[in-house]
């Protein structure tokens, strides 16, 4: 009998749908089925970051260590055949729909992950339902922020450890350059213990790393990820500016609105929200609507971030990021959030924005 969202089957007659001569697979707690026409996937109601579970309204996510196999069965065939979804419920499993195969990963010609799309959206009900709420750990604080007008390495030293956990036992950095001013000497000290504060979307460069523009008169340290542009700051032998100004250059300079200590913190602000695993995102979030993101959200004093191409302020909550930049359209904004836990978005399930993606 053709199955219809949501109706409860047991787990043989989920798995009869592949037919008789299945090839099964089970990764990250979830069992795949191949048949000859029908593929089904069976996950239990659990979330997490490295589990195969639902991930948000829309989205299904495969996730673990598996044979090459099975990325060529889900990858090889066009078009690419849809994933009939099931969640456990107790004894039963709830039927989600199809799924279809949008992106995946591999390593060393193993599967790792695959992202898939639900052909029907879960409302709020059904996916608490499939993908219980869990127990948020203690999130980054903002204690840093009262810190941003008045002594701004502290600010970065409060959100780095806050933010970014110590996963290196290497002592203080001794090769940072004397001539290093204090805010980038600053910056290395705190990522000795730290590397990923050097960055994952772009990237600031390790002391060892850093080298003249073709000028010779400045100092690059920082990489924008495509190599489309990079920062510099001035670079004179014995200089005693420990604040300098910021040059962005891609075909000619242009100074960043904030010195190198504003700027270091607002590099890895960006970098937060953008590496964070969990995300909330639109295009279309009207300008008028920037109040209504301020009621749930603290603005970070610090003028306009990337101002050369893509002026970009910050609001922050405690474990969350949000990057807000103008769109195409004047009159409407782009606002990417990032968040340590899925719960630090639920109080923006309340707001009437048109969200692409909403991990919440």
């Amino acid at each position: 009998m053709p199955l219809t969202c949501l109706d409860l089957v047991d787990e043989a007659e989920a798995l009869a749908l592949v037919g008789p001569d299945a090839e099964v697979f089970t990764i990250g707690g979830a069992v795949v089925g191949f048949g000859a026409t029908e593929t089904v996937i069976i996950a239990d109601a659990v979330d997490g970051v490295t589990t195969s579970c639902v991930w948000n309204s829309r989205e299904f996510r495969l996730h673990g260590q598996g044979p090459a196999r099975l990325a060529s069965q889900i990858w090889g065939a066009e078009p690419r055949r849809p994933m009939h979804a099931f969640i456990r419920l107790g004894e039963e499993c709830i039927y989600l729909g199809t799924a279809r195969p949008v992106r995946g990963e591999q390593s060393n010609d193993q599967f790792m992950l695959c992202v898939l799309r639900l052909d029907s959206q879960l409302d709020q009900e059904v996916l608490d339902r499939v993908r219980p709420p869990t127990k948020p750990p203690g999130l980054p604080g903002l204690e840093w922020l009262d810190h941003v007008n008045t002594d701004r390495g502290k600010a970065l030293e409060l959100f780095v450890k806050g933010w970014f956990p110590a996963t290196s036992t290497d002592g203080l950095v001794t090769d940072i350059p004397g001539s290093v001013p204090w805010a980038l000497a600053d910056f290395y000290r705190l990522a000795a213990q730290r590397p990923a504060v050097f960055g994952r979307q772009n990237t600031i460069l390790p002391a060892s790393g850093l080298r003249p523009d073709n000028s010779a008169e400045r100092l690059v340290f920082g990489v924008e990820n495509q190599g489309c542009w990079t920062w510099s700051i001035p670079w004179q032998p014995g200089a005693t500016d420990g604040d300098p100004t910021v040059w962005f250059e891609d075909d000619h300079l242009v100074p960043e609105q904030e010195p190198l200590s504003g700027f270091l913190l607002q590099f890895l602000l960006h970098e937060a929200a953008m590496t964070a695993p969990y995300v909330a995102r639109s295009h279309d979030v009207p300008k008028d609507s920037l109040p209504m993101l301020e009621s749930c959200l603290q603005r970070v004093p610090l003028r306009p971030f990337l101002s050369p191409v893509a002026p970009m302020d910050f609001l922050v909550a405690h474990g969350l990021v949000a990057d807000v930049t103008p769109d195409w359209d004047e009159n409407n904004l782009q606002v990417w959030i990032g968040a340590q836990h899925r719960s630090a978005l639920h109080p923006l399930r309340q707001l009437d924005i048109p969200w692409l993606t909403f991990d919440g």
